[in-house]
């Protein structure tokens, strides 16, 4: 292998490479929800993505050119193309691999699904300040990557038989079965319910409200965790598109 070729090779495989990471990056980013927050994206993508591109387009460069054993000019051609080559099987592997780590959410007739939820709150535990907006809230957690507030809409408010009912709607964005709803009210309560019942992929029985039940103290998740006199229940809704 002469190493003028290969060093020629491994430049242009690494320009290629870096120029076809860009967008590839952008649009794996975008999937994953990286925040665009201050630039943050556009940085991984131009000091991180970009550069791994260049330094693993030029490491495959002089891989292709050792594997067509490119010792004159005329070899040039073929290196390049075998090296090109490797590294776009290279960014589109790893692409693809990062795509099987995105949740993806549940569907029924090809509509995504939220969870609408109702929340039976005694009114002893309601104080003026708890009617405040961002004082009583609820969150879904189904793993590391969803984990998002639910959207709590006040003007459904109710009162029935001395009990606050607060209704949600929270997106089902993954399969998941380890998914738990979040109660909070002001700082002083912390409550979890355990949706161990709803399976990954909810089903049209699913769209039925669930029995009301108790929820348990946050602070433990044991079987025998504290219940609680706030109750709640739930059922599968189509999602807002």
């Amino acid at each position: 292998m002469s190493w003028k070729i290969a060093l020629v090779v491994a430049l242009l495989t690494a320009v290629i490479t870096a120029v076809v990471t860009a967008p590839v990056a952008d649009r794996m980013t975008k999937l994953h929800g990286v925040s665009d927050f201050e630039g943050a994206r556009g940085m991984a993508i131009a000091f991180i993505f970009i550069p791994a591109g260049f330094i693993a387009g030029a490491l495959l460069g002089l891989l292709g050119s050792k594997l067509v054993h490119a010792t004159e000019w005329a070899h040039l051609w073929k290196a390049l193309g075998v090296s090109v080559l490797l590294g776009q099987v290279a960014v589109f592997g790893v692409a693809g691999l990062s795509m099987l780590s995105i949740p993806r959410p549940p569907r029924i007739d090809g509509r995504r699904l939220a969870l609408e939820i109702e929340v039976h709150v005694p009114l002893q535990r309601i104080t003026e300040r708890s009617r405040e907006p961002d004082q009583i809230r609820l969150s879904l957690y189904a793993g590391p990557k969803d984990n998002a507030y639910a959207t709590i809409d006040r003007s459904r408010f109710r009162e029935s038989q001395d009990t606050l009912i607060v209704t949600a709607l929270a997106d089902l964005n993954s399969r998941s079965m380890q998914r738990v709803i979040s109660f909070h009210i002001e700082e002083h309560t912390w409550l979890a319910y355990d949706l161990n019942r709803l399976p990954q992929a909810p089903t049209e029985r699913d769209r039925e409200w669930s029995a009301l039940e108790p929820l348990r103290d946050a602070r433990n998740a044991r079987a025998d965790a504290a219940k609680s006199d706030v109750l709640l229940r739930y059922r599968v809704v189509d999602a807002a598109e």
